[in-house]
């Protein structure tokens, strides 16, 4: 019988993989050879997933969003809509060390997106997704009356500009995670009014 692959697996492995390299190395350090070692794969085996090193970092830059996306469905709902969304908000933080390991790999990309289109537009498919979803939180916030001083794009924007400002502080250790969290809640509650009326 011929052997059942688990495509799945395998894609989780060649992300952990990668990802480790880039951490390490940057992008620079992601080549066939060297992924082949930190995996443990054949270098044909990875060309069978992955045949050059565009595709390789293509899929990379892919998985950050998938991650993300994968994260944020895994919260929780509570009823409560302002804690409900502010769990969601601190999901996409490095409060943790899943967190801060893609959110160093995005940080990757995010350098390389200032000289690279390829890799802007990677990051763009994720800021769209992202902000797509705040968007249409602070829509339905804004329909029940909660958001009077913003549209729900300025208001996307601005909670977006401040957890990407957040995550380089905490990448960086200049916040404790309790201190994004604060300040996160802070905004949140500026923004959003007579939650608490909402039953």
């Amino acid at each position: 019988m011929p052997r059942i692959v688990d495509h799945d697996q395998r894609r989780a492995e060649l992300t952990q993989a990668v990802w480790s390299l880039i951490r390490e190395q940057g992008l620079a350090g992601v080549t066939i050879r060297n992924l082949s070692g930190r995996s443990g794969w054949s270098s044909g085996a990875i060309r069978h997933y992955l045949p050059n090193r565009e595709a390789i970092l293509n899929f990379a830059a892919g998985q950050i969003g998938e991650r993300a996306w994968q994260r944020l469905q895994a919260i929780p709902v509570s009823g409560d809509p302002f804690q409900d969304f502010l769990n969601r908000l601190e999901v996409t933080l490095p409060l943790e060390e899943e967190g801060r390991v893609w959110l160093e790999v995005w940080l990757a990309f995010v350098g390389a997106a200032v000289s690279d289109q390829d890799f802007a537009d990677a990051q763009g498919v994720l800021y769209r997704d992202l902000n797509g979803i705040f968007v249409e939180a602070f829509g339905t916030f804004a329909q029940g009356g909660w958001l009077p001083a913003h549209t729900p794009q300025a208001a996307a924007t601005e909670i977006h500009a401040l957890l990407d400002g957040l995550s380089v502080h905490l990448l960086l250790h200049q916040i404790t995670p309790e201190q994004a969290r604060v300040t996160l809640q802070a905004a949140l509650s500026r923004m959003l009014v007579n939650l608490e009326n909402s039953d």
